[in-house]
């Protein structure tokens, strides 16, 4: 028991804040880009307000960039033009829904054509 006490006290308090200060930044912005499928399906079905917030990809990507200081929403849509037309829809109802328009990222070349990717984190987690 005297050997632990002994150990206790070589540590020093400014030795162990500086320890924890120097650690916190690193925990404190360990957040992780999440990546949501929304399948061309279940765009398909008729569209308002309610059922596009409901609509789990999307609720989902909302509440992370909600909580997520900094984060930004990256939507990756098929190359061709309606593709673009369905990222640009949903851009506007996530709009409506609270996430400004400087949130969202369109960005085209995903190679499947019957869904779009949403993937939300901080701006260096969506660089290329």
């Amino acid at each position: 028991m005297k050997t632990r006490t002994k150990a206790l006290k070589a540590i020093r308090i400014p030795e162990l804040l500086l320890a924890l200060l120097l650690a916190a930044p690193t925990a404190l912005s360990a957040a992780t880009a999440r990546i949501y499928e929304l399948s061309a399906d279940d765009w398909a079905r008729p569209r308002s307000g309610a059922v596009v917030a409901g609509m789990e990809p999307v609720r989902l990507a909302v509440s992370y960039w909600e909580s997520t200081p900094r984060a930004l929403i990256m939507l990756s849509y098929p190359g061709e033009d309606s593709g673009e037309l369905w990222a640009i829809e949903l851009r506007d109802w996530m709009v409506s829904l609270g996430v400004p328009s400087d949130a969202i990222l369109l960005t085209p070349g995903l190679q499947s054509s019957d869904s779009l990717r949403l993937r939300v984190g901080l701006p260096e987690e969506l660089s290329p």
